[in-house]
């Protein structure tokens, strides 16, 4: 797949995101290289705490008010080296480590899960060392670091620290019941999504406390930094529909829904993954979150399903002569 000036927009968008995922990821090594310093004596205090601690530690007194902590046994240590090792090349990676390309007629659910496994070993570290810092750690109950930790695995918690991914794939691979076992926490996907694309991909995602968008600029995600919920953002082009819906916005479905564009014609061919039906549903399914609700008509004081048609004020004085029983009189 080609590159697309695209991802680096993406990612210059999450920016903000990636940096409070290195700043944890940077916490949980300091502190871990801080533990083994502390275990290993004046004699490797300086170069166990390394560059973090480069004129802001004394390893001499760091080590001298440290003395009092139990030491690590043999297993604990070599936890705890191996969780650094793990931290220290997640620190380290540059930003493609968040970029997910899925090849053409692969399946981006297998893409994005086997990149968050790799990523998860951050927490998995984070759990150690923890562990370690209590000394409870225990080897017959835990295994090392795991070098991997599948998205499944990860607690409410890691799934709020969640990094940012930008997803670069075909538009005739996206499926969005792929995608939605990975909206949880602040989980934040930027599709970047290649022509050709069915019309309302992302429609099927919409739902109370979930960010959802297809837009053509991923300057969009830029607002997102404290929201506190998921995002899943399809960047696109083609004549697709445009819509963001936003859970931070007060209000019905219907409110919280921003649609600024609708293809005029329906698909009529399949494409990839989606038939022309499928499509169609999609499209209709946006239609109806975007429609506000309708006061029915009152026929006799009793509710009946009206055509939308009538004046609003006559419904709901209908509707509030029907509720106080007043029916008027007959002929």
């Amino acid at each position: 797949m080609p590159s697309d000036e695209r991802v680096a927009a993406a990612l210059s968008a999450v920016g903000p995101h990636i940096v409070a995922f290195r700043h944890a990821v940077a916490g949980t090594l300091e502190r871990a290289r801080n533990i083994l310093a502390a275990d290993s004596g004046p004699g490797q205090t300086r170069t166990a705490l390394g560059d973090f601690a480069a004129g802001r530690i004394d390893p001499d007194r760091f080590a001298m008010i440290s003395s009092g902590a139990g030491p690590l046994d043999a297993v604990s240590r070599g936890a705890l080296r191996h969780a650094i090792e793990a931290l220290e090349f997640l620190f380290n990676a540059g930003d493609q480590q968040f970029v997910v390309e899925v090849p053409r007629g692969g399946s981006a659910a297998y893409a994005i899960g086997a990149r968050m496994q790799t990523i998860g070993a951050a927490f998995s570290a984070s759990a150690t060392v923890e562990l370690v810092r209590r000394r409870t750690y225990d080897q017959a109950q835990r295994d090392a670091p795991l070098p991997e930790y599948p998205f499944e695995k990860w607690t409410v918690g890691e799934r709020k620290l969640a990094p940012p991914l930008v997803v670069q794939l075909d538009g005739r691979d996206l499926d969005p019941f792929e995608l939605a076992p990975f909206i949880d926490g602040r989980v934040c996907l930027v599709l970047v999504v290649e022509e050709p694309c069915a019309p309302a991909p992302l429609a099927r995602l919409v739902s109370p406390g979930v960010f959802v968008a297809q837009t053509d600029d991923a300057k969009i995600v830029g607002g997102l930094t404290e929201l506190d919920a998921p995002a899943v953002i399809a960047v696109m082009k083609g004549p697709g529909a445009r819509f963001v819906h936003d859970p931070r916005t007060r209000g019905g479905m219907w409110q919280r829904l921003h649609v600024t564009h609708m293809p005029d014609i329906g698909p009529r061919k399949s494409l990839g993954l989606r038939s022309s039906w499928q499509q169609r549903e999609d499209l209709a399914h946006l239609r109806a979150l975007m429609e506000p609700p309708v006061l029915s008509a009152i026929t006799d004081g009793v509710l009946a399903t009206g055509d939308g048609k009538a004046n609003p004020t006559d419904r709901l004085t209908a509707w509030l002569i029907g509720q106080a029983g007043f029916q008027g009189d007959k002929a």
